[in-house]
């Protein structure tokens, strides 16, 4: 396995970079007239947040779900500044981890993103990618992990076969949909964790 793998991806949020989620949960919720567990349960409705990943909506249509659904009584610009706000930095001795990994592999991120977080994301954390990395984020693609199909768009970006590539995510279903395409996977616990599996497999 350890001669065959020529490329690492990696999931980004909780994986290399810490989610802040409950902070925007919050500042949405200062602005609507739904609880925090009614506006989690609103995201997963069609529509919403994971309609974003898979590119079905906008950011626009969105915001005008909340205004509808959230009774959510910001602007645009100002949910764009929450949304925005998605992202604490790197998880520790991630950067190191990641810098030693390209010594030997190629380096892909692959992201269940929208517009707004894959426009952040590059420019505020710009120190962590290096220009020969490849970033794919799941809305241009029109569907979303665990989805197999997502998996299949992110080799043909990289070129690359299944058995060539090694994936890292921090969700267990994305782990074993990227199995179940030919990915040799790891569920993400923390760096060292990591490096230690990494280690036991050979890759490090």
């Amino acid at each position: 396995m350890a001669t065959e793998v020529h490329w690492f991806l990696f999931d980004l949020g909780n994986t290399v970079i810490k989610l802040a989620y409950e902070r925007v949960m919050e500042n949405i919720c200062k602005r609507a007239a739904v609880t925090r567990n009614e506006l989690v349960e609103l995201l997963e409705a069609p529509g919403a947040y994971r309609d974003m990943e898979r590119g079905a909506t906008s950011f626009e249509q969105f915001y005008e779900f909340l205004t509808d659904k959230a009774g959510y009584r910001g602007s645009l610009q100002d949910l764009h500044e929450t949304w925005s706000d998605f992202f604490d930095g790197p998880l520790p001795g991630m950067e190191d981890l990641l810098n030693r990994l390209r010594r030997k592999y190629r380096i892909a991120f692959l992201s269940n993103s929208n517009e707004v977080h894959a426009e952040v994301v590059p420019r505020k954390f710009a120190t962590l990618f290096e220009k020969d990395d490849r970033l794919i984020f799941s809305h241009r693609f029109k569907c979303a992990k665990p989805d197999p199909e997502m998996f299949q768009r992110a080799l043909e970006v990289i070129g690359a076969l299944p058995s060539q590539v090694a994936f890292v995510d921090d969700l267990l279903e994305n782990v074993i949909a990227a199995r179940s395409v030919g990915l040799t996977a790891f569920q993400f616990r923390d760096a060292f964790a990591l490096q230690r599996d990494l280690e036991s497999a050979g890759l490090l």
